[in-house]
């Protein structure tokens, strides 16, 4: 079968303009890709460049008006260059979820450089739901996973579930989370039906 494809576009919580592409993966039905990326670059790296700028043109004003030693000078420079390279690295420029059924959920996060996978075997995965976190005045809303914790580790979270929460850094809004949610419950529902079928015998 072809490979479907749906794209929608909205702002996140920081007005920032994303883009999601919900795609169903060629040689399966039931696997689907979900990719939140940045539609403006630029947008999007617009306050970390600013918070940069405002450190070099601060430190250029120290190093003019202050009499400091070449011992300080050279901290600056290392402090700065860590910065830079820390922005650099840490830009974030997509996250996606690849949901293959009866297999797993990989989280992907892709950076400038590089890429962090975290993969939940289907076993694990208890449910997927919506919750809100409070945070300063505002309320944000996050696409988490329910992971049931393996018996050997020790279980310090409540009834030995643990939370992954998804698309953390891309941080979009309620409207496009609800799509998401909604296509992955399918997927995980339509999964559960058929491993009852099976466990009840309904074969020939």
């Amino acid at each position: 079968m072809g490979k479907s494809e749906k794209v929608l576009d909205y702002d996140n919580v920081n007005g920032v303009h994303l883009s999601l592409k919900m795609e169903r993966l060629k040689n399966s039905t039931n696997s689907m890709s979900f990719t939140i990326s940045f539609k403006n670059k630029e947008q999007k790296s617009q306050w970390p460049k600013i918070s940069l700028a405002f450190a070099i043109i601060f430190n250029i004003l120290a190093l003019v008006y202050i009499r400091i030693s070449v011992t300080a000078i050279l901290i600056i420079f290392i402090v700065l260059s860590f910065l830079v390279f820390f922005w650099i690295t840490h830009s974030v420029q997509s996250e996606s979820v690849v949901v293959i059924p009866t297999v797993g959920i990989q989280n992907s996060i892709k950076y400038v450089f590089g890429r962090e996978d975290i993969f939940v075997a289907w076993a694990n995965i208890d449910d997927v739901i919506i919750h809100e976190v409070i945070k300063l005045n505002r309320v944000l809303y996050f696409l988490t996973l329910l992971v049931k914790n393996s018996a050997s580790q020790s279980s310090q979270e409540s009834d030995g579930i643990k939370l992954i929460p998804l698309f953390k850094y891309t941080k979009p809004r309620l409207v496009m989370l609800e799509a998401i949610y909604t296509e992955l419950q399918s997927l995980l529902m339509t999964a559960r039906r058929r491993d009852d079928e099976l466990a009840s015998g309904d074969i020939e």
